[in-house]
Order: structure tokens, then C-alpha cells, then sequence
């Protein structure tokens, strides 16, 4: 039977970022079932040509395409390459980030924050800005993954708030400016089991942090059950999803609970250092 959640996604065309991995690599697959057509793309062709090898196999419709977005022309031919297999696309979800693990003093060499801000930001406007007439064509939406340190700074995370601050800003005034021609929307994630975002992410020396510090907190969403609430959300055209849920009081807590809230997140912080 055909749902109204597959209305929104059979025949429709993702290109989703960061796929080889994470929740990008879940997307895929749980998509891969409602029958979209799938634009997977990642520095890492070995791993998408799995996953791509698998969902095929499996009556899916995926194309693999080894994409750098920090490169601009390796974005444009991402796009061409989609256009050219499926004629059109539906939704650019932007899920490739790097995160950064370290307090601002114990940092050394301060263009760390470039990598981060190349990644976060400068990719994701090089691929918005690569499919944007296409998108616009089809009405179609941007799926911005992010976090909820695109709406509160956090400690030992200055670099990758920042990043993530600025690609919130270019996504809300690229939403003035469409004015609904294609819709926005914002993923704020918290703690999210199976991403490898925080083994994977860099210390105060720029080398990946792997898996002995930072573990996740008992509080710490599922992967699957993250990426049935995203795609749930995206099939509703919602604005913003949260997960969990109550990120959505970050802005008020902000605005009325500042000192609260701070103390709050920088506890939690430490007492995750700590374990």
C-alpha cells in the first residue's frame, strides 16, 4: 500500500553527502527501500561502491559518485552526473561534516578551524550552490544534517559550533531569498549512536581523536531510530526536526535561561571527560 510517506520519496531523486558513512549510509539504505532513485557521494568511492553494490543488488536504484565538496568543480560534476542518469533532483541532503574535539588554548595551530569551516560550510554552499537551479526547477528541498551547536556554542567545540553557526545563517537567508520556491530544512541532532562523527573527528593536534575519548552519554538516540525521525520529517517538509525532541527548547532556554543552559551544557561536557 502506498503511504503518504512514499509519496514524497518513490521515484524522487537524493543526492545525499557523506553517504559512505554514518547517517548518511542508514539514509541510503532506508531509502533505497521506498524505492528513490539515490545520488550517493563521499571522498570514499571503495565504501560507496559497497554500499551502492548492495542496494542495487537488492532491486534498488543507486549511482555512486566520488565527490570532494570542498572542490567546486567537484560538486558542479555531481550535479551533472545526477542530471544526466536521473534528469532531475528532489532533495540535496547535506550530511558530510568533520567535528573538532578540543578546548581553544590547547590549540596550536589555528588553521584547524579552516578545515572545519572548508568541510561544514564552504562544502555545503558549493553543493547548494551547484543544484540550486536545478532544485528550483523541481521545488524541491536542502536537507542541512547539522546540530544543536548550530543554535548554542559549545565547550571544546568552538571550531565546529562556529561551522556550523555559518552554515546556519547562509541557509536562513538563502530561505528569504527563495521564497518558497524550495523548501529549507534544519536536522539538529544531539548525541547520535553509530555516526563515528566523534571517532572520526580531530583533536587539538588536527589528527583523528578515534574512539578512547568522548564517549556517548546513556542519552544518546539510536542511529536507526535517528534516521526513521529524519525521514519522517523530510516527507512532512518540516522546517527543523529535532533529535531528540527537546533540542527544540534550546532557542528559549537561550533566551530566557542563558546561565542555566550554559552551566548545564558545560557540566555535561566535563562529566563526559571524565568517564
Amino acid at each position: 500500500m502506498i503511504t503518504k510517506e512514499l509519496i514524497g520519496i518513490l521515484g524522487s531523486t537524493y543526492i545525499i553527502t557523506g553517504a559512505s558513512s554514518g547517517i548518511g549510509r542508514s539514509l541510503s539504505y532506508k531509502l533505497a527501500k521506498k524505492n528513490a532513485n539515490l545520488v550517493l557521494a563521499s571522498r570514499n568511492i571503495d565504501e560507496l561502491k559497497q554500499i551502492t553494490k548492495k542496494i542495487n543488488a537488492s532491486g534498488g536504484n543507486a549511482l555512486s559518485i566520488q565527490t570532494d565538496i570542498t572542490n567546486i568543480d567537484s560538486c558542479k560534476a555531481l550535479i551533472a552526473e545526477t542530471i544526466d542518469k536521473f534528469g532531475q533532483i528532489d532533495y540535496l541532503i547535506l550530511n558530510a561534516g568533520l567535528s573538532m574535539w578540543s578546548r581553544l588554548n590547547e590549540i596550536n595551530d589555528i588553521t584547524h578551524f579552516e578545515k572545519l569551516l572548508d568541510v561544514n560550510y564552504t562544502g555545503a554552499v558549493n553543493c547548494v550552490h551547484s543544484a540550486l537551479n536545478e532544485l528550483e526547477k523541481t521545488k524541491g528541498s536542502i536537507i542541512a544534517i547539522t546540530t544543536a551547536q548550530a543554535m548554542i556554542g559549545f565547550s571544546k567545540a568552538t571550531a565546529y559550533s562556529a561551522s556550523k553557526h555559518a552554515l546556519q545563517g547562509f541557509l536562513e537567508g538563502l530561505d528569504m531569498e527563495m521564497q518558497g520556491r524550495i523548501n529549507i530544512i534544519n536536522v539538529y541532532l544531539g548525541w547520535i549512536k553509530g555516526t563515528n562523527l566523534r571517532a572520526n573527528a580531530i583533536g587539538p593536534d588536527g589528527k583523528r581523536i578515534g574512539n578512547k575519548h568522548h564517549k556517548h552519554s546513556n542519552k544518546a538516540v539510536d542511529l536507526e531510530d535517528c534516521t526513521n525521525r529524519i525521514i519522517n520529517g523530510i516527507t512532512k517538509r518540516k522546517k527543523a526536526i529535532y533529535v531528540p525532541y527537546y533540542l527544540k527548547f534550546i532557542p528559549f532556554a537561550k533566551l530566557f535561561l542563558r546561565n542555566w543552559l550554559f552551566n548545564k551544557i558545560s557540566r555535561t561536557i566535563d562529566s563526559e571527560e571524565r568517564e
